[in-house]
Protein backbone atom coordinates (compact mmCIF):
# COMPACT_ATOMS: atom_id res chain seq x y z
CA UNK A 1 0.00 0.00 0.00
CA UNK A 2 1.22 3.40 -0.74
CA UNK A 3 3.14 5.21 2.47
CA UNK A 4 1.28 8.58 1.34
CA UNK A 5 -2.06 6.52 2.11
CA UNK A 6 -0.80 4.56 5.17
CA UNK A 7 -0.53 8.37 6.10
CA UNK A 8 -4.27 9.31 5.52
CA UNK A 9 -4.99 6.43 7.29
CA UNK A 10 -3.64 6.86 10.57
CA UNK A 11 -5.19 10.09 9.91
CA UNK A 12 -8.36 9.34 9.78
CA UNK A 13 -8.18 6.87 12.86
CA UNK A 14 -6.85 10.08 14.61
CA UNK A 15 -10.19 12.11 13.57
CA UNK A 16 -11.73 9.30 16.35
CA UNK A 17 -9.55 9.56 18.52
CA UNK A 18 -7.47 13.20 19.18
CA UNK A 19 -8.66 15.69 21.80
CA UNK A 20 -11.52 18.40 21.17
CA UNK A 21 -9.90 21.68 21.24
CA UNK A 22 -12.12 22.86 24.49
CA UNK A 23 -11.47 22.13 28.35
CA UNK A 24 -12.98 20.54 30.77
CA UNK A 25 -13.40 17.09 28.77
CA UNK A 26 -14.35 13.51 29.80
CA UNK A 27 -13.23 9.81 29.29
CA UNK A 28 -14.50 7.89 26.51
CA UNK A 29 -13.55 4.52 24.85
CA UNK A 30 -13.34 4.37 21.23
CA UNK A 31 -13.04 1.52 18.80
CA UNK A 32 -12.18 1.69 14.96
CA UNK A 33 -12.00 -0.67 12.68
CA UNK A 34 -11.00 -0.14 9.17
CA UNK A 35 -11.64 -2.19 5.96
CA UNK A 36 -10.39 -1.81 2.46
CA UNK A 37 -10.32 -3.75 -0.58
CA UNK A 38 -7.79 -5.35 -2.02
CA UNK A 39 -6.14 -6.08 1.62
CA UNK A 40 -4.29 -9.28 2.21
CA UNK A 41 -5.49 -9.40 5.52
CA UNK A 42 -8.19 -8.32 7.87
CA UNK A 43 -7.51 -5.07 10.36
CA UNK A 44 -7.74 -5.72 13.49
CA UNK A 45 -10.39 -3.49 15.44
CA UNK A 46 -8.47 -0.67 18.07
CA UNK A 47 -9.96 0.64 21.32
CA UNK A 48 -8.69 3.61 22.79
CA UNK A 49 -9.06 5.67 25.87
CA UNK A 50 -9.50 9.44 25.40
CA UNK A 51 -10.35 12.57 26.47
CA UNK A 52 -13.67 14.51 24.88
CA UNK A 53 -14.98 17.97 25.53
CA UNK A 54 -18.08 17.74 26.78
CA UNK A 55 -20.87 18.33 23.97
CA UNK A 56 -18.40 17.61 21.13
CA UNK A 57 -18.44 13.61 21.25
CA UNK A 58 -20.99 14.23 17.97
CA UNK A 59 -19.35 17.14 16.26
CA UNK A 60 -16.73 15.93 14.00
CA UNK A 61 -15.19 19.54 13.14
CA UNK A 62 -14.38 19.78 16.65
CA UNK A 63 -13.04 16.34 17.57
CA UNK A 64 -10.70 16.85 14.18
CA UNK A 65 -7.54 17.80 15.17
CA UNK A 66 -5.54 17.39 11.28
CA UNK A 67 -5.40 20.57 9.62
CA UNK A 68 -5.00 18.10 6.27
CA UNK A 69 -8.88 17.08 6.59
CA UNK A 70 -11.22 19.82 5.75
CA UNK A 71 -14.81 18.52 6.92
CA UNK A 72 -17.65 20.28 5.14
CA UNK A 73 -21.50 20.02 5.24
CA UNK A 74 -21.70 19.27 8.70
CA UNK A 75 -25.67 18.40 9.05
CA UNK A 76 -27.60 17.29 12.75
CA UNK A 77 -30.80 16.19 12.86
CA UNK A 78 -32.13 14.92 15.74
CA UNK A 79 -29.21 12.06 16.84
CA UNK A 80 -27.62 11.71 13.59
CA UNK A 81 -25.03 13.89 12.23
CA UNK A 82 -23.50 13.66 8.53
CA UNK A 83 -20.50 14.84 7.14
CA UNK A 84 -18.24 15.55 3.63
CA UNK A 85 -14.60 15.33 4.26
CA UNK A 86 -11.25 16.49 2.45
CA UNK A 87 -8.06 14.85 3.32
CA UNK A 88 -4.70 15.96 1.63
CA UNK A 89 -1.67 14.47 2.96
CA UNK A 90 1.12 15.18 0.45
CA UNK A 91 -0.31 15.55 -2.44
CA UNK A 92 -2.57 12.36 -2.60
CA UNK A 93 -6.38 13.50 -1.81
CA UNK A 94 -9.11 11.44 -0.36
CA UNK A 95 -12.67 12.31 -0.23
CA UNK A 96 -15.81 10.95 1.60
CA UNK A 97 -18.38 11.29 3.76
CA UNK A 98 -19.68 10.21 7.38
CA UNK A 99 -22.20 9.85 9.38
CA UNK A 100 -22.91 8.98 13.47
CA UNK A 101 -25.75 8.24 15.95
CA UNK A 102 -25.32 9.24 19.06
CA UNK A 103 -26.62 8.30 22.26
CA UNK A 104 -27.05 9.32 25.89
CA UNK A 105 -23.49 7.25 27.01
CA UNK A 106 -21.92 6.65 23.33
CA UNK A 107 -22.35 6.67 18.84
CA UNK A 108 -22.15 4.59 16.37
CA UNK A 109 -20.97 5.82 12.78
CA UNK A 110 -18.54 4.98 9.59
CA UNK A 111 -16.53 7.04 7.22
CA UNK A 112 -16.33 5.94 3.41
CA UNK A 113 -13.03 7.74 1.72
CA UNK A 114 -11.93 7.26 -1.95
CA UNK A 115 -9.25 8.52 -3.94
CA UNK A 116 -6.19 7.31 -6.02
CA UNK A 117 -2.74 6.91 -5.58
CA UNK A 118 -0.34 6.85 -8.14
CA UNK A 119 -3.31 6.29 -11.23
CA UNK A 120 -4.71 3.23 -8.73
CA UNK A 121 -8.19 3.46 -7.49
CA UNK A 122 -8.70 3.21 -3.55
CA UNK A 123 -11.84 2.50 -1.56
CA UNK A 124 -12.11 2.27 2.22
CA UNK A 125 -14.53 2.65 5.19
CA UNK A 126 -13.89 2.99 9.05
CA UNK A 127 -15.97 1.88 11.02
CA UNK A 128 -16.44 3.25 14.91
CA UNK A 129 -18.26 3.57 18.19
CA UNK A 130 -17.52 5.61 21.68
CA UNK A 131 -18.63 4.89 24.87
CA UNK A 132 -18.88 7.54 27.57
CA UNK A 133 -16.70 5.95 30.46
CA UNK A 134 -16.34 9.32 32.54
CA UNK A 135 -14.15 10.68 34.36
CA UNK A 136 -12.59 14.80 34.27
CA UNK A 137 -10.15 15.11 31.91
CA UNK A 138 -8.45 18.37 30.59
CA UNK A 139 -9.13 17.59 26.80
CA UNK A 140 -6.85 19.85 25.87
CA UNK A 141 -4.08 17.48 27.17
CA UNK A 142 -3.03 16.15 24.15
CA UNK A 143 -2.74 19.24 21.89
CA UNK A 144 -0.61 20.27 25.04
CA UNK A 145 1.71 17.64 24.91
CA UNK A 146 2.41 17.64 21.37
CA UNK A 147 3.04 21.39 21.49
CA UNK A 148 5.47 20.56 23.71
CA UNK A 149 7.34 17.91 21.75
CA UNK A 150 7.27 20.35 18.61
CA UNK A 151 8.32 23.09 19.77
CA UNK A 152 10.73 21.84 22.42
CA UNK A 153 13.66 24.59 21.84
CA UNK A 154 16.45 22.21 23.33
CA UNK A 155 17.04 20.57 19.80
CA UNK A 156 18.46 23.87 18.57
CA UNK A 157 22.29 24.11 19.37
CA UNK A 158 22.84 26.65 16.95
CA UNK A 159 21.19 29.41 15.17
CA UNK A 160 21.38 27.71 11.75
CA UNK A 161 19.32 25.04 13.70
CA UNK A 162 16.77 27.85 13.96
CA UNK A 163 16.51 28.98 11.36
CA UNK A 164 16.03 25.23 10.03
CA UNK A 165 12.54 24.95 12.18
CA UNK A 166 11.26 28.73 11.32
CA UNK A 167 8.85 27.65 9.21
CA UNK A 168 7.05 26.10 12.80
CA UNK A 169 7.74 29.46 14.55
CA UNK A 170 6.70 31.48 12.21
CA UNK A 171 3.69 30.17 9.85
CA UNK A 172 0.83 32.43 10.78
CA UNK A 173 -1.46 30.67 13.74
CA UNK A 174 1.84 28.08 14.22
CA UNK A 175 1.84 26.43 17.89
CA UNK A 176 5.43 27.62 18.40
CA UNK A 177 4.68 31.18 17.61
CA UNK A 178 5.66 32.14 21.20
CA UNK A 179 8.95 31.90 20.34
CA UNK A 180 8.95 34.25 17.19
CA UNK A 181 10.87 37.00 18.98
CA UNK A 182 13.46 34.98 20.08
CA UNK A 183 14.31 33.52 16.66
CA UNK A 184 14.00 36.99 15.49
CA UNK A 185 16.37 38.12 17.43
CA UNK A 186 19.05 36.01 16.97
CA UNK A 187 19.14 36.25 13.38
CA UNK A 188 19.30 39.87 13.40
CA UNK A 189 22.59 39.43 16.11
CA UNK A 190 24.45 36.08 14.41
CA UNK A 191 23.63 36.52 11.20
CA UNK A 192 25.80 39.14 10.00
CA UNK A 193 28.84 37.33 12.29
CA UNK A 194 28.25 33.78 11.76
CA UNK A 195 28.92 32.22 8.37
CA UNK A 196 26.60 29.08 9.63
CA UNK A 197 23.84 31.35 10.62
CA UNK A 198 24.18 33.55 7.71
CA UNK A 199 24.57 30.52 4.62
CA UNK A 200 20.98 29.22 6.48
CA UNK A 201 19.38 31.97 6.30
CA UNK A 202 20.26 32.37 2.60
CA UNK A 203 19.59 28.68 1.64
CA UNK A 204 16.05 29.52 3.63
CA UNK A 205 15.37 32.75 1.57
CA UNK A 206 16.11 30.81 -1.98
CA UNK A 207 14.34 28.08 -1.38
CA UNK A 208 10.64 29.09 0.38
CA UNK A 209 8.25 26.65 -0.63
CA UNK A 210 4.74 26.97 1.33
CA UNK A 211 7.14 29.25 3.95
CA UNK A 212 7.48 32.32 5.47
CA UNK A 213 10.37 34.50 4.37
CA UNK A 214 12.49 35.28 7.75
CA UNK A 215 14.24 38.38 6.37
CA UNK A 216 10.23 39.82 6.06
CA UNK A 217 9.17 38.55 9.04
CA UNK A 218 12.14 39.42 10.93
CA UNK A 219 13.18 42.76 9.45
CA UNK A 220 16.75 41.45 8.39
CA UNK A 221 18.43 44.28 6.10
CA UNK A 222 20.23 41.63 3.89
CA UNK A 223 22.26 44.16 2.23
CA UNK A 224 24.06 44.89 5.00
CA UNK A 225 23.97 41.69 6.26
CA UNK A 226 25.73 40.28 3.64
CA UNK A 227 28.51 43.40 3.52
CA UNK A 228 29.06 42.54 7.24
CA UNK A 229 29.53 38.88 6.75
CA UNK A 230 31.58 39.30 3.32
CA UNK A 231 34.27 41.08 5.59
CA UNK A 232 34.90 37.55 7.20
CA UNK A 233 35.63 35.83 4.26
CA UNK A 234 38.45 33.74 3.97
CA UNK A 235 40.15 30.34 2.88
CA UNK A 236 38.28 28.16 5.58
CA UNK A 237 34.96 30.06 4.46
CA UNK A 238 35.48 30.39 0.77
CA UNK A 239 32.86 27.88 -0.31
CA UNK A 240 30.56 29.12 1.86
CA UNK A 241 30.33 33.13 0.81
CA UNK A 242 31.84 33.14 -2.46
CA UNK A 243 28.44 32.88 -3.97
CA UNK A 244 27.75 35.87 -2.05
CA UNK A 245 30.45 38.06 -1.60
CA UNK A 246 31.73 38.38 -5.52
CA UNK A 247 34.45 41.27 -4.63
CA UNK A 248 35.81 39.75 -1.29
CA UNK A 249 35.99 36.42 -3.54
CA UNK A 250 37.90 37.63 -6.56
CA UNK A 251 40.09 39.80 -3.94
CA UNK A 252 40.85 37.07 -2.12
CA UNK A 253 41.73 34.79 -5.43
CA UNK A 254 44.27 37.47 -5.87
CA UNK A 255 45.83 37.97 -2.79
CA UNK A 256 46.18 33.97 -2.74
CA UNK A 257 47.57 33.83 -6.34
CA UNK A 258 50.08 36.57 -5.36
CA UNK A 259 51.44 35.11 -1.96
CA UNK A 260 51.90 31.98 -3.75
CA UNK A 261 53.64 33.35 -7.04
CA UNK A 262 56.18 35.45 -4.32
CA UNK A 263 56.66 32.15 -2.53
CA UNK A 264 58.37 30.37 -5.53
CA UNK A 265 62.14 30.25 -6.29
CA UNK A 266 63.26 32.64 -8.53
CA UNK A 267 66.59 33.62 -9.88
CA UNK A 268 67.63 36.87 -8.41
CA UNK A 269 68.01 38.84 -12.29
CA UNK A 270 64.53 37.47 -13.59
CA UNK A 271 62.88 37.59 -10.32
CA UNK A 272 60.50 40.26 -11.19
CA UNK A 273 59.51 39.65 -14.47
CA UNK A 274 58.69 35.54 -13.45
CA UNK A 275 57.07 36.98 -10.32
CA UNK A 276 55.02 39.13 -13.06
CA UNK A 277 54.46 36.48 -15.51
CA UNK A 278 53.23 34.45 -12.77
CA UNK A 279 50.84 37.18 -11.61
CA UNK A 280 49.21 37.07 -14.60
CA UNK A 281 48.61 33.17 -15.19
CA UNK A 282 51.12 32.73 -18.10
CA UNK A 283 53.97 31.66 -16.10
CA UNK A 284 55.91 28.56 -17.40
CA UNK A 285 58.16 27.20 -14.92
CA UNK A 286 57.88 24.08 -13.68
CA UNK A 287 57.09 25.66 -10.21
CA UNK A 288 53.82 27.05 -11.71
CA UNK A 289 52.36 23.47 -11.61
CA UNK A 290 51.01 24.23 -8.70
CA UNK A 291 48.52 26.93 -10.03
CA UNK A 292 47.59 24.52 -12.91
CA UNK A 293 50.57 25.79 -15.31
CA UNK A 294 53.19 23.16 -16.70
CA UNK A 295 56.97 22.99 -17.77
CA UNK A 296 56.90 23.07 -21.54
CA UNK A 297 58.25 19.60 -22.49
CA UNK A 298 61.54 19.15 -23.77
CA UNK A 299 62.47 17.61 -27.52
CA UNK A 300 65.53 15.50 -28.40
CA UNK A 301 68.15 17.46 -29.77
CA UNK A 302 66.31 20.82 -28.18
CA UNK A 303 69.65 23.37 -26.87
CA UNK A 304 67.53 23.86 -23.58
CA UNK A 305 67.58 20.41 -22.42
CA UNK A 306 70.94 20.33 -23.27
CA UNK A 307 74.43 20.13 -20.73
CA UNK A 308 75.36 23.68 -22.33
CA UNK A 309 77.50 26.09 -20.23
CA UNK A 310 74.49 28.66 -20.37
CA UNK A 311 72.78 25.42 -17.90
CA UNK A 312 75.98 25.32 -15.35
CA UNK A 313 76.25 28.95 -15.15
CA UNK A 314 72.35 28.94 -14.36
CA UNK A 315 72.19 26.04 -11.45
CA UNK A 316 75.75 28.28 -10.26
CA UNK A 317 73.10 31.53 -10.26
CA UNK A 318 70.35 29.50 -8.24
CA UNK A 319 73.39 27.88 -5.87
CA UNK A 320 74.21 31.17 -4.91
CA UNK A 321 71.06 32.39 -4.76
CA UNK A 322 69.94 29.62 -1.84
CA UNK A 323 72.94 29.51 -0.13
CA UNK A 324 74.56 33.08 -0.06
CA UNK A 325 77.54 32.17 -1.48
Amino acid sequence: MNRNFVAILGMMAGLLTVAAYAAPGEYWEVTSKMEMPGMPFAMPATTTKVCIAKGAESNPEKTSGDKNCKMTDVKTVGNKTTWKARCDRDGEVMTGAGEQTTTANGYDGKMQFSGQSHGRDMNMTMAFSGKRVGGSCDSEEIVKKAKAQICDSSRYHSTADWISGSDLILQPGSACGDQRQQLCDRVRKDAPKDVQAYSALQMHEQHIVGGVSIARECKVDMSATTKAICKQLNGENYSQLSAYCPAEAKAYREDARRRECEGRSYTAETRAADIKKCLSGKSDTPDDSTSGGTAPAQKPGDASGSNTASDVLEAAKKLKSKFGF
